[in-house]
């Protein structure tokens, strides 16, 4: 048999991103165009990918050169999914978004650990009216999406089809055990966005921002109900049999970053421009922080079927805050 290491670590690396269910000599004789015969001499190192059919296959899996040699180890290559000016971007964005989620769903060993600079998403997704607060405000003031930029606010012109895609992001990170780590200021941003825009009449009515208030409340009660089971809910308040693991960190996090387990692969998610995320499988950058995380853990409290006490302290606090948002809401 030949020795050919490069093309031996591509075929470790692409199956290790492959739920168990999936046929690799299928998938790349279909890539390259070859008999399965032809296939699986090429995943036996029988016979060697030529120059092309290696960037193809590199190509297909989104797989960067770094991942198969040691001597780029400080560079770190990260894909992410453009967001351009129109409404039809932002809903390919999401659907991008759902892909993945459910592309993790499909390993049977699987798990997602989620350091909250702000709300994740998913949690956001589970509100609908919250969700779309947060779609306009990412529209209008982050994406400048032009159709937007003298509209307020109303809660009865929501997008079902962005609504659509957010619950099903949110039903499928139900189906994914999970970790996550909060501190008392993971809520501000959606709290200061809020404020802002309340401040800046972008909102059409006292009851529009009332409403999305309201679910920012729901949210929290919701997530110490999760806490008090160390289980999952479903967006339609379904409980589920998913772990859900929860820890209150008083160090500043920094930055939304989320590390996910399929199998033997680590994946990194790192967010940018207030919501997007980009990621990497590059194997030391996720050893890296894979290390960070654990050591924020450590120094976190476990709140999720445990520290009872710090558990009701920490939503007493956050629950503060969003009454303080109310009465600032009042009197301005």
């Amino acid at each position: 048999m030949k020795k050919l290491p490069y093309q031996a670590k591509l075929i470790k690396i692409i199956r290790s991103q492959l739920p168990d269910t999936a046929s690799l000599p299928a998938e790349i004789g279909k890539i390259l165009g070859v008999s399965a015969d032809s296939a699986y001499r090429r995943l036996r190192c029988e016979t060697a990918f030529t120059l092309d059919e290696m960037a193809l296959v590199c190509q297909s899996y989104m797989i960067p050169l770094e991942n198969l040699t040691d001597f780029m180890g400080s560079v770190v290559s990260f894909r992410y999914k453009p967001i351009g000016n129109d409404l039809d971007e932002f809903r390919s964005f999401l659907q991008y978004f759902l892909s993945q989620i459910k592309s993790i769903s499909e390993f049977e060993l699987r798990e997602v650990i989620y350091a909250a600079e702000d709300i994740p998403l998913f949690h956001i997704y589970m509100r609908p009216q919250l969700s779309n607060f947060k779609f306009f405000y990412w529209r209008k003031a982050i994406l400048n999406h032009e159709e937007l930029q003298d509209a307020k606010f109303k809660v009865e012109e929501a997008d079902s089809e962005l609504l659509e895609l957010a619950k099903k992001a949110s039903a499928a990170y139900a189906e994914v055990p999970s970790t996550e780590i909060w501190t008392e200021e993971t809520i501000a941003s959606t709290i200061q966005q809020i404020k802002f825009f309340w401040e800046a009449a972008m909102f059409e009515s006292r009851e529009d921002v009332e409403v999305v208030i309201n679910e920012l409340e729901e949210l929290i009660k919701n997530l110490q109900r999760q806490c008090d089971l160390g289980l999952k809910f479903k967006p339609d308040g379904v409980l589920t049999q998913t772990p859900f693991t929860c820890y209150a960190s008083d160090l500043m996090i920094g930055n939304n970053c989320v590390l996910v387990k399929t199998g033997d692969r680590r994946t990194s998610f790192l967010g940018y421009n207030t919501f997007n995320f980009m990621n990497t499988g590059n194997p030391e950058f996720n050893k890296q922080n894979e290390y960070w995380i654990t050591n924020l853990m450590s120094k976190s409290t476990q709140i999720s079927r445990a520290a009872e006490k710090i558990r009701s302290q920490f939503f007493k606090a956050l629950l503060k805050k969003v009454t303080e948002l109310r009465k600032f809401v009042e009197e301005n």
